[in-house]
């Protein structure tokens, strides 16, 4: 009797260890990308965090904004091209605007405008506040951004005059253009506001959380999709209706991808990555180490690439198919680059630039 109580006990314990081993090992032996896969170009050592996601050009010049004030322009190589010191952090995401210049808005309240290689143009101060998205471009060279100072702003460049959509409180969501013409931003006051060209409110959509950063992207013709800090991805209309809410376990800071075949990808605070089917509807998920805050972007050929604060890129196949990691050398919160020769540039809270070159077999997994 003692005999086979201890050989139950003998069993339950070597299962259970097993069981373990199973585990670690299938999370240790996820492939890391490296040698023939992935190679660093560059990496620079800027010093201080960076939250801004960069920015490029149609010459592949990169632009980096930092908390250490700075904004920086490198060519595609990762070489300095130029910097330029402002008076506040560079937290917001620098817009390369349509007639070929670019925007970059600073904690001190101005917009910089410079050449794309980084040669200073001017700076102007539309309004009170600071500067807490990236610039977007409507037509009529209006530009749009959102500030602190509880206001969607709206500056003319044309006549440099200024209008404001009065919102309740800092507006920290990232604008977006849907539509015809639409303009489309979340709050702190936990509304997403359609707007139209002239900033008349088309309609608002109430969520339970703060809209920060994530950006509304189209999926069809007639609906968006955006993320909220109440843990639920919305798809809704863009003439102001709720038509599906996804629930995760964390805040969604990140803005969702739309791929080819109409998946919606995005990453949470609950250290997942989702790809979600056109119907909004789950089709499979992926956890990391650490929360999700960086957005999701596609490479050259289809390739979907997330980072995540455990400091690994993920590579997936278009279909959602885990093709392996890289580590990079610090946390990512900004969301990394793509330029035209598959090179990935990816911002980390340390203070890093990393150039990295990302083998095209990696796609073809």
């Amino acid at each position: 009797m003692i005999k086979s109580r201890f050989q139950s006990t003998l069993l339950k314990l070597m299962f259970f260890c097993i069981s373990c081993f199973i585990i670690t090992s299938t999370y240790a032996g996820e492939p890391l990308l490296s040698g023939d896969y992935i190679y660093v170009v560059k990496s620079i050592k800027i010093g201080k965090p960076i939250f801004s996601s960069p920015a490029v050009t149609q010459n592949d010049h990169v632009i980096v904004g930092s908390h250490d004030k700075y904004v920086y322009f490198f060519n595609h190589h990762g070489e300095l091209l130029s910097k330029f010191k402002t008076d506040g952090w560079v937290h917001a995401s620098p817009s390369v605007l349509s007639d070929g210049s670019v925007a970059v808005g600073s904690y001190d309240g101005y917009i910089y405008f410079f050449t794309e290689d980084g040669k200073f143009k001017e700076k102007m101060k539309p309004s009170k506040g600071s500067l807490f998205t990236s610039i977007i471009e409507l037509p009529n060279r209006l530009l749009v951004y959102g500030s602190n100072k509880k206001g969607i702003i709206f500056y003319n460049q044309k006549d440099s005059t200024t209008h404001i959509y009065p919102v309740r409180k800092w507006v920290h969501g990232t604008p977006s253009i849907l539509g015809n013409n639409k303009l489309v931003i979340g709050s702190n006051d936990k509304h997403i506001y359609i707007l139209d060209e002239n900033a008349e409110l088309i309609s608002k959509l109430k969520t339970k959380g703060w809209i920060m950063h994530s950006a509304p992207i189209s999926i069809n013709e007639d609906n968006f999709a955006f993320g909220s800090y109440d843990k639920n991805l919305y798809i809704c209309s863009l003439d102001g209706n709720f038509v599906k809410t996804f629930k995760t376990k964390g805040r969604i800071h990140s803005t969702p991808l739309k791929t080819k075949d109409s998946k919606i990808v995005f990453g949470s605070f609950d250290r997942f990555i989702y790809f979600l089917k056109p119907d909004g509807t789950l089709f499979r998920k992926f956890k990391t180490q650490k929360k999700v805050v960086s957005s999701p972007v596609c490479l050259n050929d289809g390739t979907i690439m997330v980072g995540s604060y455990d400091k690994y890129l993920y590579f997936f196949s278009p279909q959602g198919v885990f093709l392996g990691k890289y580590k990079t050398k610090g946390k990512i919160f900004a969301t990394p680059i793509v330029l035209s020769d598959n090179t990935v540039v990816v911002c980390t809270t340390n203070g890093y630039v990393e150039f990295l070159k990302i083998n095209p077999f990696v796609a073809s997994q």
